[in-house]
């Protein structure tokens, strides 16, 4: 595990994190010592048992300050994220267990920028992007969130190579990578994006010891060129989780 330094706690802008509540007591402790609340989540009654309690499932962060949160959920977010300044948006569609049907908040922030399948995506998730000025980039790909480490503003890790293709044509840093090596309960493997996530302007959290992944020295060498510090939040395999999703309040 990566100590958590001095230098790294004085960096968080992040007041908490929303983490799969099955996942959350395994980081906790390391969260809560940067000064990190943790709010877990709850069971999505209508997916499947693997994504069931992953918050890329039902949140979408549209912009500082603002979140586009699934309808079945949206009250128990309203009550969780109350102590905080954070602009609750009731999205449009509710989720369905199968894909395309479970895809409709997976997506991808980066900056000014966000990938997303725009034919499955929320209406309302869609248009509050856009009204905070971000961009929307169609990928191929449902769970572009999933699929998508985000690295700073600018920069991605990802395994999939048709968001890899799309993000240097819009001119961000990319690195692609071979997938797997990330557990994931009742498939294969999981993806980059639901291992990690920022949880400060210059730290990415990873849940896991990142540095075993078989491609970890070119991104640890990208995620350096970013200007970002990558720590691990627990001393176990890579998880996804559906990514960590941090509470950043609207100024």
């Amino acid at each position: 595990m990566v100590a958590v330094t001095r230098e790294i706690i004085e960096s968080q802008t992040v007041k908490a994190v929303i983490v799969d509540g099955r996942a959350a007591p395994l980081i906790q402790k390391s969260l809560n010592s940067m000064g990190i609340k943790v709010i877990e989540t709850i069971m999505h009654p209508c997916l499947y048992d693997a994504i069931a309690f992953h918050p890329d499932a039902v949140i979408c962060p549209a912009g500082r300050g603002k979140m586009v949160v699934e309808p079945t959920m949206y009250e128990y977010y309203k009550k969780a994220l109350y102590p905080y300044r954070i602009e609750l948006v009731k999205g449009s569609t509710e989720l369905s267990r199968n894909y395309p049907l479970n895809i409709a908040y997976n997506i991808a922030t980066v900056g000014n920028k966000a990938f997303l399948n725009s034919r499955h995506a929320d209406r309302v998730a869609s248009q509050e992007l856009k009204k905070s000025g971000i961009g929307l980039i169609n990928v191929k790909q449902g769970y572009a969130k999933c699929s998508t480490a985000v690295i700073g503003n600018n920069g991605i890790i990802t395994s999939d190579l048709g968001i890899h293709k799309t993000a240097l044509r819009n001119g961000m840093d990319a690195l692609l990578i071979n997938p797997g090596h990330i557990e994931l309960k009742a498939f294969d493997y999981g993806f980059i994006g639901g291992c990690c996530g920022m949880i400060g302007n210059s730290t990415l959290a990873f849940v896991g010891r990142q540095y075993e992944h078989p491609d970890w020295t070119a991104m640890s060498e990208f995620i350096s060129r970013q200007n970002i510090k990558a720590v691990s939040l627990y001393d176990g395999p890579l998880l996804d989780v559906g990514s960590l999703i941090p509470v950043v309040e609207k100024k």
